[in-house]
């Protein structure tokens, strides 16, 4: 016997309704196991899939597969989600709350459709060698040490090591040893490497980003939701000037540009709240059979 899954493709954080980051969302998943959404994430291939079910915490239980493991939070896919559940006219405009691996988390979506999260608190970790971070990435120690920032481990939902480079050329270059990565994110207990360089205080964009998480089975993202939670904190702390809300360009070199807004909510020198969100393009169902199993 087999049944039909409710499963939805959708770009999260487009740009003009172009790029983004593709994820899966399933939404009748209340009676998968964990071995079976795991298959499927593997078997739809896109960097997450948000499997979606009933929560006696929240509106909505949500869990997140990549195609290799399971991991707490994914900002994309949440986008996608709640964009998929508005854009079929399960959801109206309104504020919500999704149970995850990183809490109960709040969830809006605007009038227009955009959808905006909330992000576990920060925690910001170990700080790193520069000359153990440059070669990951095939630039020189100088090109994070002109900037005058630390390499961070931060995590809203996910820890992310933070490298700032000295420009945008910079980062385009970036050429990564990928089976180093995965060998550095594994010893150091971190899930992903997030480059970014500042642009000019002209521009309505704030950085520019690249992350790589092979690790995850993901070796390049062209929109990480969590990661710009994670910089809009690290950028609050060391940029210092007292911004609170950012713009982020990630995708580009994937020919997938998006574009994620963050913000944080600042207490004196704490930050007591850090939101992330952007806009999805038209999800497509795409037709999905599952075998029953007694599992």
């Amino acid at each position: 016997m087999s049944e039909i899954l409710e499963v939805y493709v959708v770009n999260a954080f487009v740009a003009d309704n172009q790029g983004g980051n593709p994820a899966g969302v399933v939404l009748n998943s209340a009676h998968l196991s964990p071995s079976q959404m795991q298959s499927i994430a593997k078997e739809l291939g896109h960097s997450e899939t948000a499997f979606v079910s009933p929560s006696k915490k929240a509106d909505f239980r949500v869990r997140f597969f990549t195609p290799t493991n399971e991991v707490d939070f994914c900002g994309h896919a949440t986008v996608g989600t709640f964009s998929v559940l508005f854009k079929n006219g399960k959801l109206a405009a309104g504020d919500y709350k999704q149970e995850t691996g990183a809490g109960v988390l709040g969830v809006t979506i605007s009038e227009e459709g955009r959808v905006s999260m909330e992000q576990a608190l920060p925690k910001f970790g170990k700080e790193f060698a520069v000359e153990d971070i440059a070669p990951l990435l095939g630039i020189t120690a100088e090109d994070i040490l002109a900037t005058g920032l630390p390499v961070k481990a931060v995590s809203t939902g996910l820890v992310d090591i933070i490298v700032p480079v000295t420009d945008e050329a910079v980062l385009n270059n970036v050429s990564p040893d990928l089976a180093a990565i995965k060998k550095f994110n594994k010893s150091s207990k971190t899930g992903a490497v997030h480059v970014f360089s500042l642009t000019p205080s002209e521009s309505d964009i704030s950085a520019r980003c690249r992350n790589f998480a092979p690790l995850l089975g993901i070796d390049e993202e062209s929109a990480t939701g969590s990661a710009a939670g994670a910089l809009a904190s690290y950028l609050h702390v060391y940029q210092g000037g007292g911004k609170y809300r950012y713009l982020f360009e990630q995708g580009e070199n994937l020919n997938k540009r998006s574009l994620i807004w963050a913000s944080v909510e600042p207490d004196g020198e704490k930050i007591t709240g850090v939101s992330v969100g952007g806009f999805s393009d038209k999800p497509q169902r795409i037709p999905f059979r599952i075998e029953e199993t007694t599992e």
